[in-house]
């Protein structure tokens, strides 16, 4: 007798969107449902919903554009050059910038002024698994823990408020990532700033991990640029 496999959450749910897509209900360009629509229908949390979201992305099944939610992949998506599609989404990336710098200079000086020992412990570990992932060129690596980098600051700066609308960014903010990382500038032009956001909150200095929190999105903000602006003069 077989024994019974206890399927997780995520991944039924994930099976259950991929069955939207296979039934050809949604096709390709299409937008999928909202999550509180999937979180409705499947009687599943948020988080859940958006889990399996980043799952099927991951497998190039769905698109999660900034700002505007989850949709069917197509072919043309998954194979586009990194740049064009930075190009095509420039303004939604904007968008998300300029909220994630309202947003992470305050998680940022919050976390350095209440973090425990252990979340500061944890940071540290994350840089050094960022750093080794730039050394190895293993890009999708680094998108992965840029985003964990980031996502912990705000979670431990104790702002439950802060933390849930990081949540809902991160989603639109994970293809970019895994797109602008593919620009060896954008890598190098990341390193120095986590390293002195790194010292700044475990250092204790508010004020510091603030101001350096909001020159290194001003920087993202000029690498986006840096990027498009290549792409179009080579156009």
């Amino acid at each position: 007798m077989e024994p019974i496999v206890r399927v997780p959450i995520v991944s039924q749910v994930e099976e259950r969107i991929r069955e939207l897509i296979d039934s050809k209900k949604y096709t390709e360009g299409m937008k999928l449902p909202t999550e509180n629509e999937l979180c409705q229908s499947m009687n599943v949390g948020r988080g859940t919903v958006r889990e399996a979201l980043r799952l099927l992305q991951a497998k190039g099944l769905v698109e999660i554009k900034p700002g505007r939610g989850a949709f069917v992949a197509s072919k043309q998506a998954v194979d586009i050059n990194p740049v064009v599609w930075l190009v095509q989404n420039e303004k939604e990336l904007r968008d998300a910038i300029e909220v994630r710098n309202a947003l992470e200079p305050v998680a940022a000086r919050k976390m350095a002024e209440t973090a425990s020992e252990a979340a500061l412990r944890r940071l540290k570990k994350i840089h050094a698994d960022f750093l080794a992932a730039v050394k190895a060129g293993d890009t999708i690596q680094i998108a992965e823990l840029d985003e964990l980098f980031h996502g912990w600051i705000v979670r431990e700066s104790g702002n439950q408020l802060l933390n849930e609308i990081n949540v809902h960014l991160i989603q639109g903010m994970h293809t970019f990532r895994s797109k602008t990382f593919t620009v060896p500038e954008n890598v190098r032009n990341a390193v120095e700033p986590h390293t002195r956001i790194l010292n700044a909150i475990t250092g204790r200095d508010g004020n510091a991990a603030e101001q350096e929190m909001r020159k290194h999105l001003k920087m993202v903000n000029e690498d986006l640029s840096s990027s498009i602006n290549a792409y179009m003069h080579n156009e």
